[in-house]
Parts: structure tokens; sequence; C-alpha cells
């Protein structure tokens, strides 16, 4: 599933960015589907805000989202941070008692209100005390209508927004008449982001291995996760009671597995099992890669940095979720908050664990020629290292049975 979602920049009379208007987009077209505004709004805030985050689409920037008569009845703004957003209503609205109600609730709640492709009606009149900005099309307003507008000003706390904006002297003559900021296709037009969007249940391996990669594992709170996903569950157990572990008899609840596996083979597994779902559709060698990247990271580390190799793992592992995710790497580990120093070696290739994960990046590439230099600075014998990875390697083809043979159950 992929979250797509255009963005145009609005700048001020400097042509200063001041925000971003977010449209929805069901796919790389850039157009606007054939579905109703409610449910494109309803799109849109899940994609931008729940799936994407402000941060990562629109930096520090306020987003303005357009919202239709029924997204506001049902309160979908308040879903949304009120120092993030400028509300924009939209200009099928009808005035009256009701959308006054609203506007002057969202104002109480501290968000900003803008009216969209606005013509003035005398009915608007109750509403804009309760309005921060109009937007004005130029393109389909007369000289005449947008002098009225420009007249509100002296009766009401209000900025105005030049849309379509398409020519320099459209620019021009829209700020000597007063308007402070601008949108149009002069500046720029709108841009498509496209990025993965996580299902449910991908969700939940998120927050696993988010606390997978703290310093110490609450067992309540892995229960919990573990508890909310039956194809985990399932594996769980599966992999507990199979032939890796000589028990005299079967494990059947789940906390009896935490207690049994203990916390360093626990982190290992969860993490795997996270990655082996998280990669259902992507290729088989890409998950294969990961763990066994993973395991030669611990084995590496193992030798001379014993207290960090847990982390080594985790570093290995997650070294790939780009790949996995079709996500940048600095965006993803933002949503996992690990310990700084597994987030330094997969995002900046630096600290204590990033040397074992480059020696073991150029390894699986067969970049020979750095190997002795890098194996010496580390303490490693040349010679140990094609029996860490074919050791890494026969773990990952062991576990893989484990991890992914599942991949039906859900």
């Amino acid at each position: 599933m992929y979250i797509y979602v255009a963005r145009q920049p609005i700048v001020d009379a400097d042509r200063n960015l001041v925000g971003y208007e977010l449209l929805f987009r069901d796919s790389l077209n850039n157009v606007f589907p054939r579905i109703n505004a409610h449910e494109a709004t309803s799109k849109l805030v899940a994609g931008s805000h729940l799936h994407l985050g402000f941060e990562e689409l629109i930096g520090d920037a306020p987003a303005f989202i357009n919202f239709p008569e029924l997204s506001l009845l049902v309160r979908v703004p308040e879903l949304l941070p009120k120092e993030r957003v400028v509300i924009e209503l939209l200009e099928d609205i009808e005035p009256g008692p009701e959308l006054v109600s609203i506007c002057q609730k969202l104002k109480q709640l501290g968000y900003r209100i803008a009216l969209d492709d606005f013509a003035y009606q005398d009915a608007w009149r109750s509403v804009l005390p309760f309005v921060d900005m109009i937007k004005v099309d130029i393109q389909a307003s007369t000289p005449k209508q947008i002098l009225a507008i420009k007249k509100l000003k002296l009766d009401f706390d209000i900025e105005l927004l030049a849309e379509k904006v398409e020519t320099p002297e459209e620019y021009e003559k829209m700020r000597q008449m007063g308007f402070q900021y601008f949108q149009g296709y002069f500046f720029s037009r709108p841009e498509i982001i496209q990025r993965r969007g996580l299902n449910p249940s991908q969700t939940n391996l998120v927050e696993l291995l988010a606390k997978l990669a703290q310093p110490e594992c609450d067992f309540s709170e892995l229960n919990t996760i573990i508890q909310r996903d039956v194809s985990l569950t399932y594996k769980l157990l599966r992999f507990v009671n199979s032939s890796f572990f000589a028990h005299p008899s079967d494990i059947s609840s789940i906390k009896q597995a935490l207690v049994y596996l203990g916390e360093t083979e626990l982190r290992k597994f969860l993490a795997l099992i996270a990655a082996a779902n998280l990669a259902q559709d992507k290729p088989d060698e890409l998950l294969r890669l990961s763990i066994t990247r993973a395991r030669f990271c611990e084995l590496l580390t193992s030798k001379q940095e014993q207290n960090h190799a847990p982390a080594a793992f985790l570093a290995g592992l997650f070294s790939l979720l780009d790949a996995i995710l079709d996500q940048p790497i600095d965006v993803i580990m933002e949503k996992i908050p690990v310990s700084e120093h597994i987030k330094d070696a997969v995002i900046h290739r630096r600290g204590v664990i990033a040397p074992y994960l480059n020696l073991a990046l150029d390894y699986e590439r067969a970049i020979w020629e750095s190997i002795p230099a890098m194996s010496d600075r580390l303490g490693l014998a040349d010679e140990s290292l094609p029996a860490f990875y074919q050791e890494a390697i026969g773990w990952s083809n062991a576990l893989l049975g484990s991890t992914t043979e599942s991949k039906d159950v859900s």
C-alpha cells in the first residue's frame, strides 16, 4: 500500500515559504481522484499525519488542508495538531449558525481557519470573526469581487492569499493590492510525494521493533503487543517448541515462551519475525540478506565488544529496513526510538557498532581490498571472517523456516 500526497508551497510577499497546501492523490497522476471530498480529506489526514508524519512531508511549515462540511461535522480537524495545520473551509459550505458554532469551537481549541476560493456573500459576515485568512482564486474572480474582499480587512482581522497566481505580472499586481500570501504555478506546481504506508499489522510490528531496541525489555509490554497479532503468537510458540530447543514439555503460552527464551534470544527472534512480516511483498533474498547481515554483525562484535553484540545484531537487521519499507532510513529510524549507538551506526555509520557493520557490508559486497585494514583495526583475524559468514548463512537458513513458513497465517 502506498500513500500519495501532493503539496504546493505558499509564500509571502518576499517569496519566503510560509506553508504548504496538501492535496489528496491516489496515484502518481497529479489530478484529484473521483471520490467525494470527505473521503479525500479523511484519506489525506490519515496519510499525511498518521502514516507519514508532517515532519517528513513539510518540515516545520504549517499544512493547509481542505475540509468539506461533513468532515467538519464529524470533527476530523481535531485529529490534527493545532500548531501544524490551517483548516481550509471549502467554497461549497453553506454559511449559517451551525458553521459559526463549529468555527467558534475550533478557534477556542487554537486552530487557524481559512476560507478557500472565497466569493463574498453577506451571509459570511457571521463567520468572518473566526477566520484568519481568505484565499482568493484570482482566475475565477473579477477585479470588482477582489476589491470587495479586500475591503473586508477594514472590518475583520484577516489576511489575504492570492491563489492561482500564474505569471510575474499577476504576482506583482496582487502584491500591490495588499495580498500578503501567494500560491500558484508561478511559484510551483503541486509536487507528488509517494511513500509506502503500513497496515495495522505492520504498525504493530514497528512498535515491536521499537520495544526490542530499548536497553531493557519489558516482558509485560511485549506480551501485550504479541497478543494483538495471531500470526505473531503462532510463530513464537512454533519456534520455541521447535527442535532448536530441548525442553520436557510443550510451551503453550506467550509468557512461558518469553521467559524460556530469555532476553537476548527473544530480542533476536522477535526482530526476525518482525522483519519477515514487514518484507512479505519483497523478494525472499532481501530477508535472507537482512538476517545473515544481522547475525554476521553479532558474531563480529562478540569477539571484541561482547556487551554490544545484541545491539550490533539489531543494527545489522535495521540497516535494510529502507529497502524493505521503501522509505528513507533516517525517516524509519525516527519512528523507532532506538538507542543512539544503533541509530548512529545505521544512519550515519559512526559510533562503536559502525565499524563492525561497515566490515559486514564490505565483506558481503566482496570489497576485499578494504577487509585487511578494517579487520586489523578491530582486532579480528582475516581467516576468521569466512567461518563467521558461513555460520551466519547457516543460521539464517535454519531460522527462515520458522520465521517465514507461516506467511500464509494472518
